[in-house]
């Protein structure tokens, strides 16, 4: 077990040669974001520009797509293929039409805004010429445009019994159609495709939600998931409580001891985030002296895994690259802090900071 150093960091980073194009520093495919969380995709994306990656792909849906293209240039999106439903208008006005024509206008198609499971065919190629995938920032488990619930068969049955002679009347917000998982189909479906790919694997926020359920389906321990090769993850504290089936006091209690379990169970790199930050590949292990409160506060862990991806994309071996991302995050933070407080520093403030972390690393 070490300390993470200047010394040590500035060995790390990854050259910059003069004759070089964008694809010479590695490309980032971010699959991030969702409907209330956009920022997420954001804050994740740009972050990997900041430590240096030459190419940004964010695919999410075309909402998010939508948002981050209009905050940043920056940032190459792909619109993903999103999951339809019809909701039963119960408002709309009744008219002298035959009751089957009256039925047909009052249900409308609606987009959830959550990934359908079939876009993992729109990424194939991406995750193919990608250096490396991010996966998880922002994009939320439970997705839809109004958290509507499913009733699928209460709604077939309206549609089955009613007649001229037989109307039902139904209350528009019981009625809903939507899918129930969110999410979370798309994520099973993308973890099949990524199992045989060689790049590195950045699973972070719900992403690691997701694997949880996989482990643990019922609360019961299983061990049928594995994670691709040359896995990254990022949890906090409860996150991994929630990967090893343990109370979170535990892990607090000894969280080198279970990042470094976590490590070996998974055959990833664990970066357990909270004061004095872990990593652990499962033989080595490494603690960050940087950061302080500031970065207690939404949007950090995005840029966190933005920095690991973008270091990663310039072909910095995963163990290598956490260590960069956590202590450069941690020294952005700090330096913000000193300008903003430790109160008034925000996670899109922390961006504008990681070019002077790296110049303070590099002027060792």
């Amino acid at each position: 077990m070490q300390n993470l150093t200047h010394d040590h960091i500035n060995a790390l980073l990854p050259p910059r040669p003069d004759n070089s194009h964008k694809m010479t520093f590695g490309h980032v495919l971010n699959i991030a974001g969702s409907i209330h969380y956009r920022g997420a995709a954001y804050l994740s994306s740009i972050s990997a520009l900041r430590v240096g990656a030459g190419y940004v792909t964010l695919a999410s849906s075309p909402s998010v797509c939508d948002s981050v293209s209009a905050l940043t240039p920056n940032v190459v999106t792909l619109p993903l293929l999103t999951q339809m439903t019809a909701k039963y208008d119960n408002n709309a006005p009744n008219t002298d039409l035959l009751a089957t024509q009256i039925q047909t206008a009052r249900w409308q198609t609606i987009d959830l805004q959550a990934i359908d499971k079939m876009a993992v065919l729109q990424l194939d190629d991406k995750l193919n010429q990608a250096s490396v995938i991010s996966i998880g920032s922002g994009l939320s488990i439970g997705q839809s445009t109004d958290q509507l619930s499913v009733n699928f068969s209460r709604s077939r049955n309206y549609l089955d019994n009613s007649s001229l002679g037989n109307k039902k009347h139904h209350n528009s917000d019981s009625d809903d159609l939507s899918v129930p998982n969110g999410n979370s189909e798309f994520f099973y479906a993308l973890l099949t495709q990524l199992q045989a790919n060689p790049n590195p694997v950045i699973f972070d926020a719900d992403a690691l939600n997701f694997i949880s359920r996989l482990l643990h389906p019922g609360n019961i321990a299983t061990t049928s998931i594995t994670l691709p090769k040359h896995s990254i993850i990022t949890p906090h504290p409860k996150e991994l409580s929630r990967l090893l089936n343990l109370d979170v006091s535990e892990i607090q209690a000894k969280r080198v001891h279970y990042t470094n379990m976590a490590a070996k169970q998974l055959n990833a790199v664990v970066v357990l985030k909270g004061k004095h930050t872990v990593i652990s590949d499962g033989e080595q292990v490494f603690i960050n002296p940087t950061g302080n409160s500031a970065l207690a506060k939404a949007g950090t862990g995005d840029v966190l895994t933005g920095m690991i991806a973008g270091f990663c994309a310039q072909g910095v071996s995963p163990i290598d690259a956490a260590c960069l991302g956590v202590y450069l995050h941690g020294l952005a933070g700090d330096i913000a802090a000193e300008d903003l407080s430790q109160y008034g520093m925000l996670a899109s403030d922390l961006l504008n900071y990681i070019p002077r972390a790296i110049l303070q690393v590099l002027s060792v």
